[in-house]
């Protein structure tokens, strides 16, 4: 699969994505797959996309039932979206790319407009990602996050990307939201990571959300 997925699905991993479902007791032909571009086009996807791999799409929502949400990630944060009241669920990749193009802005948004949801009764979950300790960044990209989320140590700068998904979150009402601490740059036994593997192409886990009926 390559960085930019602007073409379809390798055969090999969507095999082995499929394999993988089948496991977690989930029929492939039930998963809606995002082809990430690190931006902020989020979909609303439902029965007619059941198995489908959406190219140029960082972000997805449904309100239906046995449908599965999925996208990659490796060192991008995967952020899970769940409202208890309009019963609908969403799932982004948010690089800092997509962050600063306000994929999670588009997300809640989303959630409003499809279903009538309110940003108070989504509930949030950012799984691991890479921390700040090991996301160093030139000084323009350093610019374009909020100064509270830039650390500078021995003149070099690092961004908290969990910090920054919680603040553009709040700006829109979203307040409940659990971040993991887990670096997966620091952990090569459990996660893949992008700046450290430095793999071409680039190796990613799955990350996954649905309702079940």
């Amino acid at each position: 699969m390559t960085w930019w997925n602007t073409k379809p699905i390798d055969p090999l991993v969507k095999e082995r994505r499929d394999h993988f479902f089948e496991k977690q007791g989930i029929e492939p032909t039930r998963v809606v797959s995002g082809g990430l571009i690190h931006g902020n086009h989020t979909v609303v996807v439902g029965e007619q996309e059941a198995g489908e791999y959406l190219l140029d799409t960082d972000a997805l929502v449904t309100q239906t039932p046995n449908v599965f949400l999925t996208i990659t990630v490796a060192d991008c944060l995967p952020v899970f979206f769940y409202d208890s009241v309009t019963l609908s669920v969403g799932i982004a990749h948010a690089g800092w790319k997509g962050m600063i193009k306000g994929v999670l802005e588009s997300v809640v948004c989303t959630f409003q407009e499809a279903f009538d949801s309110h940003p108070s009764d989504i509930q949030v979950v950012i799984g691991p990602y890479i921390q700040s300790c090991h996301f160093e960044v030139q000084q323009d990209v350093a610019a374009e996050f909020n100064v509270r989320c830039v650390e500078r140590r021995d003149h070099n700068l690092f961004v908290n990307l969990g910090t920054e998904a919680k603040q553009r979150l709040n700006k829109v009402g979203v307040q409940n939201i659990s971040i993991d601490s887990m670096c997966t740059f620091d952990i090569p036994s459990r996660f893949f990571s992008a700046r450290r593997d430095k793999m071409s192409p680039i190796q990613g886990m799955v990350a996954f959300i649905g309702l079940k009926s």
